[in-house]
């Protein structure tokens, strides 16, 4: 909720970074010492820092010698040597996958047949019906996704090329990282939900808790002064402005803390 007139420039508001997340400064169950965090396992539920992860998958046809060139397909077993472990079945007949379809580790997301040449053997897999080998690209062992959007084209000597975007949804989890904008840097210890949780007495539960020690050697006064102010930005229900070098004071942002009824330097019994 506090901004600077720098992000005006960097146009933070049409390409914001981050979320605003409510932050307890808070020893609790000592699952967030050593720059550890405590998370709201139910504002993760309702998509608390929640993102979308995509990953570009390409492939072209490319000459083999002259007259040859590979070909997109759905690879035939009848046909085929050196099929891959992964499943087919998602391809479609011209070896592209439909954006849609939701793939696992090493599922099969574009077909692609090499002729092979009538001698080859092929490591002895060859039988007198084969005459392709498949170069398919899979999708890598250790994601899943949606397919998000499939793109076919044709480069410069009339060859197809093809391009696949997946997208995975990413839930945050324990040992995964988050910082603010002063790098106060660190991983999630714990997820508690919201029951568990200290709570103030107006009933607000924070999304995060992070502890106290990793306030003084690192000197981040000004992330204190940001906190301060975005307490006072979310009653009054306008941004803090928190460029440097400007009037506003910690004295100025406690005496309208005051005026709310809250303690002069933020601090809250939970």
């Amino acid at each position: 909720l506090a901004t600077t007139r720098s992000m005006e420039f960097l146009k933070f508001r049409e390409l914001p970074a981050g979320q605003n997340a409510i932050v307890a400064i808070a020893v609790y169950s000592g699952y967030n010492q050593e720059d550890s965090v405590i998370m709201n396992q139910s504002s993760i539920d309702r998509g608390l820092f929640r993102s979308l992860f995509y990953r570009s998958y390409t492939d072209q046809e490319k000459r083999v010698g002259m007259q040859i060139v590979e070909q997109f397909e759905k690879p035939m077993r009848s046909d085929t040597v050196r099929l891959k472990h992964g499943t087919y079945d998602k391809l479609d007949e011209d070896g592209i996958i439909n954006p849609g379809v939701r793939v696992s580790g090493e599922d099969i997301i574009i077909g692609k047949t090499a002729p092979i040449a009538p001698d080859a053997e092929e490591l002895g897999q060859r039988t007198k019906y084969h005459n392709k080998r498949d170069v398919s690209t899979p999708l890598r062992s250790t994601e899943n996704g949606i397919v998000d959007q499939v793109l076919v084209t044709t480069n410069a000597e009339g060859l197809r090329f093809v391009k696949v975007r997946m997208r995975t949804t990413k839930v945050p989890q324990i040992g995964d990282k988050f910082a603010s904008r002063h790098g106060q840097k660190g991983t999630i210890g714990i997820t508690y939900r919201q029951e568990d949780m200290p709570f103030t007495r107006e009933g607000i539960v924070p999304d995060l808790i992070i502890n106290p020690h990793a306030i003084p050697s690192r000197m981040t006064i000004a992330h204190l002064i940001e906190c301060q102010l975005s307490k006072v930005s979310a009653l009054k229900g306008f941004e803090g402005d928190a460029t440097p070098f400007t009037d506003v004071t910690v004295d100025s942002v406690s005496s309208l803390l005051r005026e709310h009824g809250y303690q002069s330097r933020g601090f809250e019994v939970m």
